[in-house]
């Protein structure tokens, strides 16, 4: 987590999510405060990683290719329930 202090410049700490994708459990931050159904792209932190959801045809994927794809979909699925969207 050390690589992301001071790079985040905003006041708004983020409301937290504690998932589980493939019987493995992760913390996601959700880095903006008020999302809406029209979002394209969202920033996050995952365990601690900045890292980019976006949104392509309906689905979500991470901007980092590295990463599992089905993974943002399921992160996009919390953060939905969460402000009901």
């Amino acid at each position: 987590m050390e690589e992301t202090i001071g790079q985040l410049n905003t006041s708004y700490k983020g409301q937290i999510f504690r998932i589980t994708f493939k019987e493995k459990d992760f913390q996601v931050q959700l880095l903006k405060k008020s999302p809406t159904k029209e979002e394209t792209e969202l920033e996050v932190l995952l365990d601690g990683g900045l890292q980019t959801l976006v949104k392509k045809k309906e689905r979500w994927f991470f901007l980092q290719h590295d990463l599992d794809q089905d993974l943002a979909n399921h992160i996009w699925r919390a953060i939905s329930l969460r402000y009901r969207l």
